[in-house]
């Protein structure tokens, strides 16, 4: 693995030593590095969350992150705890909230209500609590959650919450009380069972004649319809029906009071004395007179109104929940353990699987998905079998029906039945493309501009970032074309994934044509290969070539545009959305060298000049630095003091080229005049010794080089050749 730059410990080290911020300007100026490298890293940092940024106007201020670890801190908490943002964006939640909703903190944090694993929770009812809360109202609400492994009840709590920028957000905190629940019906029931023993029965008791009319009414009718026994008895039991329902329930009365058998669990709608409506059910016995006649019913009526209005909302819920899973973009499948054959699929499912849910159903693995696919399909199943927990399968590449390579990530969960066994196997597989995108993304990018800092010229820099461009943009090949300065013509510089002939065919366009119009626009572009060579003929060999879909990128310096990216896939007919993006951040960090990159060959070319104005010199120049090294002589003192320049350079002044018996004088003077003690004569006659050993006499002029802070670096001395020594 490869280490971040040296550079990057320094902005961090800087930052912190600023908690106020700064711009990249002053992070450029504070540590000698130019503004687009440290842009760069800046964004490499962002993305890492080591740093954050805020803007001002067109400034962009970074800070050290400053985060406080919440998830450590509400995990204490044996409540449920979940943060929204003001979007209703999860932001945190602890693990008792993941354990409520068998979910990981990636399925949750970042995402919706509606579209993450607490997606149960997305409910009308809840939203308009959570309304209210944003509205700066508190709210504590009871609520139901039904899952698979039982039924749970919580107290949520629903709280108004500030961030640390003064954006409002939301708190919920989940409350067990699902024992609670459970000790008060359990409470309930054992008070059903001891009233029933004191009063007899909690149900009413009716006795009908043949003719459906009430001739016997226990005195529960009190407490549940609001009738005293004497105000039911001879009338009819259609008359405390409502008016809507009663042709209804003489048509289900016929049929018995015809027959005279026994029915059980009727259901009748009676209308309370304050018009409340109520749903009793009732078993019936016939009733015979003494002679065998049939005489009416002895019934047994409950009120059971409470029971159907429960029993409508858990259909309610069970209906919101299927809704839900028909409805996410995860994939969700239910295969039996008994036969191996799935029994239900959700829409994202069916579309994954290539067919209806009905067609599906019953069939198994090798019957729906080809072969390539079933191992997938299968992964961790014999796992899951085993333990009868939950299996992630690793994270595997799968090819489309329409040849798009996709990552997705699958999940296993056992799903038992009331008797403790497994019954199924429950698989959810999550689409994770763009993720591992963004993280190949990322890596490139970074060895990219690792590779890029060693570039030395324009047309290296962009054969640098071809291999790049094309990788990212998802192609099968491409080539980059320079701007020829000189006329505005766009030149090969490279290709990768082309015959030698397509590139052949293609190495110039000419300026002012269509097809360097297309290629030099002011943006990305993306077109069918097909249609372009109606547009230009130049284009033809795309065709030719197989090549399906183009696209091209340009690069700039400023307004300046000095190259263009051009790639292209042999099986989309259109480069896809996430390639260009991807490729348009390939051709910025091409942008972001540029700068240095001419820099760089600017200072080479001045160094050249300089060397060649040396080597023209009819005198004698050395530059001595400040510990006596030769760091460079001219061609006329080599041929002067009769030595190479490459073997003089390096060697010290004093040891190779001064006579003995002035060494010491003369070392001791320039170290002084290197401390800045004294100065150097303006002119001075001095020896040196030539290669032989002899001594060549020299008019010597010397100046002192300082740097930028006026620090000595050395000398500068020129000479000439004094008629003595000729």
């Amino acid at each position: 693995m490869r280490p971040y730059p040296e550079e990057i410990p320094k902005i961090l080290e800087r930052l912190k030593a600023n908690p106020r911020g700064m711009s990249v300007t002053d992070l450029a100026g504070d540590i000698g590095i130019n503004r687009n490298t440290v842009s760069r890293y800046l964004d490499m940092l962002l993305i890492a969350g080591e740093v954050e940024m805020r803007t001002y106007g067109k400034a962009k201020v970074f800070y050290p992150s400053q985060r406080v670890p919440l998830s450590a801190m509400i995990n204490f908490a044996s409540d449920g705890v979940v943060i929204l943002d003001r979007n209703l964006t999860i932001v945190q939640a602890n693990d008792r909230v993941l354990a409520i909703a068998h979910a990981g903190r990636d399925e949750v944090i970042g995402k919706t209500m509606g579209e993450s694993a607490l997606s149960a929770f997305d409910h009308p009812l809840i939203r308009s609590r959570i309304d209210d809360a944003l509205g700066g109202e508190d709210v504590v609400e009871e609520i139901r959650f039904l899952q698979a492994d039982g039924e749970f009840f919580f107290r949520m709590k629903i709280l108004p919450t500030a961030f640390n920028d003064g954006n409002p957000g939301i708190t919920i905190i989940l409350e067990d009380i699902t024992e609670q629940k459970e000790s008060e019906e359990a409470l309930r029931a054992g008070e059903a069972k001891f009233r029933a023993l004191v009063e007899d029965i909690n149900d009413i008791i009716w006795n009908l004649d043949s003719n459906q009319a009430f001739t016997y009414v226990s005195p529960k009718s009190f407490d549940l319809l609001g009738y005293a026994p004497e105000e039911m008895e001879g009338h009819s039991l259609l008359d405390f029906v409502p008016e809507k329902e009663r042709e209804k329930i003489r048509t289900k009365f016929s049929a018995p009071f015809a027959s005279g058998e026994p029915f059980s669990l009727l259901s009748i709608p009676i209308m309370h004395r304050n018009g409340r409506p109520l749903i009793f059910e009732a078993s019936g016995t016939p009733d015979f007179d003494e002679i065998g006649d049939f005489a009416g019913y002895r019934m047994v009526a409950r009120d059971v109104t409470e029971r159907q209005q429960a029993e409508r909302r858990v259909r309610g819920w069970k209906s919101f929940l299927h809704c839900i899973v028909q409805n996410i973009p995860d994939m969700v499948f239910v295969k039996e353990i008994e036969g191996g054959s799935y029994v239900f699929f959700n829409r994202s499912a069916e579309a994954f699987a290539g067919n209806t849910s009905e067609s599906l159903t019953g069939k198994k693995d090798d019957e729906i998905f080809p072969p390539d696919l079933v191992p997938f399909m299968t992964c961790g199943e014999k796992a899951v079998l085993a333990e009868m927990k939950t299996f992630e399968c690793p994270e595997t590449a799968v090819s489309f029906r329409c040849g798009e390579k996709r990552y997705l990530q699958a999940k296993k969960i056992p799903i038992t039945g009331s008797d403790g066994t497994m019954k199924y196997i429950l698989t959810i597989i999550c689409d994770v493309t763009t993720h591992v995108r963004a993280d190949a993304l990322l890596r490139g990018q970074r060895d990219l501009a690792l590779a890029l800092g060693s570039a030395a010229t324009l047309g290296e820099a962009l054969t640098l970032c071809l291999g790049a461009a094309v990788q990212a943009a998802g192609a099968d090949a491409g080539a980059v074309y320079m701007t020829d300065d000189g006329n505005g013509d766009l030149v090969l510089a490279a290709t990768i994934g082309v015959p030698p002939a397509f590139a052949g065919k293609m190495r110039r366009f000419d300026a002012g044509t269509a097809a360097a119009s297309l290629l030099s626009g002011p943006a990305s572009s993306s077109w069918k290969a097909g249609d372009l060579p109606a547009l230009d003929p130049s284009f033809t060999p795309l065709a030719e070539e197989g090549i399906a879909g183009v696209a091209a990128v340009p690069v700039k310096d400023g307004d300046h545009r000095i190259a263009v990216f051009l790639v292209a896939s042999r099986r989309h007919t259109e480069i896809p959305a996430y390639g260009i993006r991807s490729l348009e951040t390939t051709t910025a960090q091409v942008a972001n060298v540029i700068g240095r990159i001419r820099a760089q060959e600017t200072v080479k070319t001045e160094r050249d000049r300089a060397q060649r104005y040396l080597d023209v010199a009819r005198v004698m120049i050395a530059v001595i630095g400040p510990d006596g090294t030769i760091e460079r002589m001219n061609r006329m003192g080599c041929r002067i003091l009769g030595y190479e320049e490459e073997e003089i350079a390096g060697k010290n002044w004093f040891a190779a080229l001064v006579p003995a018996h002035l060494r010491p004088r003369l070392e001791t003077n320039f170290k002084k005049i290197m401390a800045g003690e004294v100065v150097p004569p303006d002119e001075e006659e001095s020896p040196v010794l030539g290669r032989g050993g002899d001594e060549v006499c020299i008019l010597w002029h010397n100046a002192i080089v300082r740097d930028d802070t006026g620090t000595i670096t050395g000398m500068v001395s020129s000479g000439t050749l004094l008629p003595s020594s000729r």
